[in-house]
């Protein structure tokens, strides 16, 4: 086959050289591409020998072990080639042939637990049409999964779990020997992503029924499994102290995604306070300010910018967004930031700080224009440049803007 010499190759480079870097292993699975798309038709099968050769021959010289995580990278590449040309194919003939030859490669491997095919067929389930989601389960009903290898076992029962078999994909699981967390975490994500939250917790209490709150990776599903299916008044107080050992917002959206207006007060009602005493780390201020913004707490949000932001100039984003939140619904409270921030950047004393202080002034007649307090604005000016009259870049920055 015109394909032979350059799998050989391939596979040399693969294992012969010291280092190899990501980049590396993206241009060697690029080479290959192309030597596929060139050789052989359809594609699907060049892909195909790229991942069985390679795999074989690393075995056979004993090279596995040692090369693993450069031939698993090269082979993701592979996948990610041979999925793009599959979407192509799909409700073929070509696409069902190809379930069938993945089927075929993994029973031919069931008891070895180094085997590509368990993650190349649960890479392919979304691009299968359903004609060959059935083909490969009338399949796996003929096969005895007896010995199987523990990743053999989990691909099958992703395989059921996709398909909408529960049941069947939990019963692998359980039958599954020194069973992980971490084995299982794709199991849950598309459990979560169908909003299965009862099954999570059935599943849970079925896998690791010893373990509670020591989950690992799937602590987060047993939380957001938890809040969703809470009353509509209670509020699970210990998902949302471990989310406080680690605070972020997304994390959040995603535990109240399920929740009522009425909960997530009680829960916001709970950690606000909690958080306010953490204020002197930077990434929960972000974090509080965010939930602020979110939620529309506008008066928190002055009392936070008034107490903690002691240099306007170094603003993260979401705490700009949050003043001018607070600026557009609520500028009788900007107001007092406003006049703050404006004495904290003209007391710095440099040319930036009376710039970014002027501009702050600026924002003040806006504000007093919105309230319809123009006499106080002009009161306030007046009073500002008598106080600081010595300050002459100060001044000329304030002029200058004034006249634009």
């Amino acid at each position: 086959m015109q394909l032979g010499p350059t799998l050989s190759a391939t596979y040399r480079k693969l294992v012969s050289s010291r280092y190899f870097s990501p980049a590396h292993l993206e241009v060697l699975a690029l080479e290959a591409k192309r030597s596929v798309e060139a050789t052989v038709e359809p594609h699907w099968r060049g892909y195909m020998l790229f991942i069985k050769t390679i795999y074989a021959e690393a075995q056979t010289e004993g090279r596995w072990e040692a090369c693993e995580r450069r031939l698993e990278h090269f082979f993701e590449s592979i996948h990610s080639y041979l999925l793009t040309y599959l979407k192509q194919l799909s409700a073929t003939k070509e696409e069902r042939l190809y379930g069938k030859e993945i089927v075929k490669q993994l029973k031919a491997s069931l008891k070895d637990d180094q085997s590509p095919w368990p993650k190349l067929l649960q890479a392919s389930l979304p691009v299968f049409s359903a004609a060959s989601l059935e083909a490969i389960e009338q399949s796996f009903a003929k096969a005895s999964f007896d010995g199987a290898a523990k990743q053999v076992r989990l691909a099958a029962s992703y395989f059921y779990l996709f398909i909408g078999k529960e049941l069947q994909a939990l019963q692998f699981l359980v039958a599954t020997n020194n069973l992980a967390t971490y084995d299982v975490e794709d199991h849950f994500m598309l459990l979560a992503k169908r909003g299965r939250h009862r099954q999570i917790q059935h599943w849970l209490s079925q896998l690791f029924p010893d373990q509670k709150s020591h989950l690992g990776s799937l602590q987060r599903y047993a939380d957001e499994s938890e809040t969703a299916l809470q009353p509509a008044t209670s509020v699970h107080y210990g998902t949302w102290d471990r989310w406080l050992q680690a605070p972020m917002f997304t994390r959040f959206e995603q535990l109240v995604a399920a929740m009522g207006q009425e909960q997530v007060s009680s829960v916001l009602a709970y950690l606000l306070p909690k958080l306010e005493e953490r204020l002197y780390n930077e990434a929960t201020r972000i974090v509080y300010v965010q939930l602020l913004n979110r939620y529309r707490y506008f008066d928190q949000a002055r009392d936070y910018f008034l107490l903690y932001e002691k240099n306007p100039l170094s603003l993260q984003p979401p705490k700009i967004e949050l003043l001018e939140a607070l600026a557009t619904n609520r500028p009788e409270l900007a107001l007092p930031v406003y006049h703050q921030f404006v004495v904290r950047l003209v007391e710095k004393r440099s040319r930036k700080h009376y710039v970014a202080a002027a501009e702050y002034v600026i924002g003040l007649k806006e504000l007093y224009r919105v309230l319809g307090q123009h006499v106080r604005y002009r009161e306030y000016i007046g009073k500002l440049k008598k106080v600081y009259k010595t300050y002459r870049a100060f001044i000329e920055e304030l002029n200058h803007l004034e006249k634009q």
